[in-house]
């Protein structure tokens, strides 16, 4: 893949595994950026910045020139309320797939999200072809605006070639989303699991998701050009996990091993402590317009299940993401080399 990429979102802690893989591809990469994005974990690499936003068209056609591939990553996992989320998520991709068409870019590929896909059955994960059901309460509009954004980039796959990642938990080195949880399991020994039944979750760490976005970039199926619904047959799209989904006492008892600890202790949390513990957050949220890790929107969703099938990956793109466990126990071994954990 000896070409030109531009990675929008390039900051985030997705963008530095992924700016990782395509240097390793020995690709030229530009990364969109804020005048005040923090380039901390760029620093290693060598590569050409772009000052922009994907609200600023000129800014990221300037970027997109002469690339081969946009990879587009940016957009807001939390927000105040929709019109911040739709502002990122639909309209920012709306603008991300303008300018590059008008750059003339041949592929795009864009980082959507399972809850763009709506929440899972218990024993039944997700697939690309069901029809995309996200959450409909009003405090969970990412989902929403993220699935937005693919139809609005559905409108452009006639003028490229265009493919749709949808990742379950992305974590890794760099996150700090998911570190909170780890440093619960090492400080109090005990893993919370909101409601009173267990639900699972699909776990995706950044460098095998970044690797399947290389791959999808490369040889991925691509969307079809037409109307919203068009994204039932799942046709242009992927869904990026490692497995089909674990429980959070199985991720409790991988971190347990990676830090050496005897026991973790699961935690059932009825949802009226869930509704309390976000209460609190959503007022720090509110009065300091600062993010947080639980919300009133998160506490909504926690209460599903949340899985995807990545078979469609695997046996149209080879996709072969490393064992779950090591890759806790390496991301771990990052947090403690940090001192984050």
């Amino acid at each position: 893949m000896t070409q030109s990429v531009l990675v929008t979102g390039a900051s985030g802690f997705v963008g530095f595994h992924l700016v990782r893989q395509l240097q390793a591809e020995n690709c030229e990469v530009r990364c969109l950026v804020r005048e005040t994005s923090s380039k901390e974990f760029l620093q290693p690499f060598s590569v050409r910045y772009f000052i922009g936003d994907i609200s600023d068209p000129g800014s990221l056609q300037r970027a997109a020139a002469n690339c081969g591939t946009v990879f587009h990553l940016a957009g807001k996992v939390r927000a105040k309320n929709y019109t911040e989320f739709e502002t990122a998520n639909r309209f920012g991709t709306e603008n991300a797939a303008r300018a590059a068409a008008a750059a003339g870019v041949p592929v795009f590929v864009y980082v959507s999200s399972l809850a763009a896909a709506g929440c899972s059955q218990a024993n039944r994960p997700k697939r690309e072809t069901d029809e995309p059901m996200p959450l409909q309460n009003p405090l969970a509009g990412y989902g929403k605006s993220k699935l937005a954004g693919e139809a609005a980039l559905r409108n452009f796959a006639g003028d490229m070639q265009c493919t749709v990642v949808r990742p379950g938990i992305v974590f890794g080195e760099a996150d700090k989303m998911n570190l909170e949880l780890f440093k619960t399991i090492k400080k109090l020994g005990i893993c919370p699991n909101p409601g009173f039944s267990r639900k699972r979750y699909s776990w995706i760490h950044a460098t095998d998701l970044a690797d399947l976005l290389i791959a999808a970039a490369k040889q991925g199926e691509r969307l079809e050009k037409g109307k919203d619904d068009a994204s039932r047959s799942g046709t242009g799209i992927y869904f990026a996990s490692c497995d089909d989904g674990r429980l959070l006492s199985e991720i409790a008892l991988q971190v347990r091993r990676a830090l050496g600890k005897k026991r973790v202790i699961p935690v059932p949390c009825p949802p009226a402590a869930v509704l309390t513990i976000s209460t609190f957050y959503e007022i720090v949220k509110r009065t300091t317009g600062k993010d947080v890790p639980f919300d009133w929107a998160k506490a909504y969703e926690s209460l599903h299940h949340w899985t995807c099938s990545p078979e469609k990956a695997k046996t149209q793109l080879g996709f072969s993401p490393l064992p779950l466990e090591q890759r806790i126990a390496e991301t771990i071994r990052w947090y403690q080399d940090k001192h984050w954990l």
